[in-house]
């Protein structure tokens, strides 16, 4: 009997190595995993969606801008610091206009420029009776002027921005050219000068200088109500 048991242990045993040794294989080598995959190359089509979703982009920030500079808060703030000034009511007041014409070209350049004003009008009924600044500027922010015995002495407008003053903030924070043009050709300014008389359109796609460029547009004003059209430029 002694004799018929032993065998079996042995083959048990035998059994219990090769499981073993199997999990001890098992554990040293791991099955293998296939390779990542390369990521696939963007389509034409995506490509052009986010050139498209980008120019929208940078042209609604384009309008943001140029609302700051006709109507944000540090417009209207210059625009009562000059009101404020005590010098030009008394010279408003004084009824003589070459007497307001003076005192405004003096303080301009002495003062005013400095406080990043770039135009100065005041508006008598439909007559401008003072001017003084640079040319072609945004629109101005405006109030109502009155003497210290509440007599209306005009109104005044102030303009801190000229036009390519916005166009070279645009272009140097932003991946854009800009074109804005007025009335006139005197009134044309353009970060990309082959773009400045280019012919481009509202909404679309042109060549310039032989660069392909996403082009989107919107109107605004200028100075005295002057109409302009700004042009975002973003090559892609």
């Amino acid at each position: 009997m002694p004799s018929l048991v032993q065998p079996r242990r042995v083959v048990a045993g035998v059994a219990v190595l090769g499981l073993a040794s199997g999990c001890a294989a098992s554990a040293a080598t791991p099955p293998a995993r296939p390779a990542p995959k390369a990521p696939a190359a963007p389509t034409a089509t995506a490509t052009a969606t986010a050139t498209t979703t980008a120019i929208d982009r940078l042209t609604a920030t384009a309008k943001r801008r140029y609302a700051i500079e006709t109507h944000g808060g540090v417009a209207f703030g210059t625009l009562h610091r000059v009101g404020r000034d005590p010098g030009l009511r008394r010279a408003l007041s004084s009824g003589s206009l070459a007497t307001a014409r003076t005192y405004v070209n003096r303080m301009f350049p002495a003062v005013w420029y400095h406080w990043h004003v770039s135009r100065v009008r005041v508006v008598q009924g439909s007559k401008v009776v003072v001017d003084a600044g640079v040319p072609f500027v945004v629109a101005p922010a405006q109030m109502t002027l009155r003497s210290s015995g509440g007599r209306t002495l005009g109104r005044l407008q102030v303009s801190i921005q000229d036009v390519i003053g916005f166009v070279r903030y645009m272009h140097r924070n932003y991946p854009v050219d800009v074109v804005v043009r007025g009335q006139g050709a005197a009134h044309v300014r353009s970060s990309l000068p082959a773009a400045a008389t280019a012919k481009l359109p509202a909404r679309g796609a042109a060549t310039i200088a032989g660069r392909r460029y996403q082009v989107r547009s919107f109107h605004e004003t200028a100075l005295g109500g002057e109409p302009v059209t700004v042009w975002i430029l973003a090559q892609g």
